[in-house]
């Protein structure tokens, strides 16, 4: 089963971000507000590498594998 609350936590990372590069990017600094996009993609592949490794954990509880 899909965990919702770490798709809420991806939803809110990417509006979060989005509202902070945009910022970023009409005050002028184009190169942070790029910095920041970066830093949120990677936290965001760190959440999704975590449910792709619960999910092949319970993949491998369910059909007994070692």
């Amino acid at each position: 089963m899909v965990q919702i609350d770490a798709i809420f936590k991806l939803a809110g990372l990417g509006i979060a971000v989005a509202f902070v590069s945009m910022v970023l990017n009409r005050a002028g600094r184009e190169e942070v507000g790029t910095l920041v996009t970066v830093v949120g993609l990677v936290i965001a592949l760190f959440v999704a590498v975590n449910v792709i490794s619960e999910l092949f954990g319970s993949l491998k509880n369910v059909f007994s594998l070692y």
